[in-house]
């Protein structure tokens, strides 16, 4: 027969084990938590800085203003088309960003990158990929600048 003392260690031990399990979940809970408050914070500031560009097609001045200063006066089509490639380009950098976290698969993803290449044929993207140069995220800016690459390699050149 068992007696009192053994009752007594084995559900002190049972209870420790218990209790350290029950914070074991609560710390990986909080961790969790933390990491999606963070995400959430971030995507916040994403979607500011997204609605300020998506603003520089209403005024295309502002656009101007921006890209006036490297590459010279251009004009307000031209301020236009520049903010909707770099809302394209910002929204593509997203699907990237989830691509790398594996939040979305491989198949999404090359769909994405396929729009992306088609942007990367006009010379009006390389402009932004230029202009905004360290602004984005260095994995995606190395991507964009190796598909250019690969594009320009692809090219027959002109024989006139």
């Amino acid at each position: 027969m068992v007696d009192t003392t053994t009752l007594i260690v084995v559900s002190t031990i049972a209870q420790t084990v218990v209790i350290t399990i029950t914070l074991v979940v609560f710390i990986l809970q909080f961790r969790s938590q933390e990491k999606a408050i963070k995400e959430a914070s971030y995507q916040g500031l994403m979607g500011r800085y997204n609605d300020y560009i998506r603003s520089l097609i209403d005024t295309p001045d502002l656009a101007r203003f921006l890209v006036d200063q490297a590459d010279g006066v251009i004009s307000v089509e031209e301020a236009r088309v520049y903010a909707n490639l770099l809302v394209a380009y910002g929204i593509i950098e997203e699907a990237f960003l989830l691509y790398q976290k594996k939040w979305i698969d491989e198949a999404t993803w090359m769909q994405w990158s396929a729009w992306l290449r088609i942007l990367c044929d006009r010379p009006q993207l390389r402009r932004v990929h230029e202009r905004s140069a360290g602004t984005f995220d260095k994995g995606f800016e190395e991507y964009v600048t190796h598909m250019l690459k690969t594009l320009d390699a692809t090219k027959v050149p002109d024989k006139k």
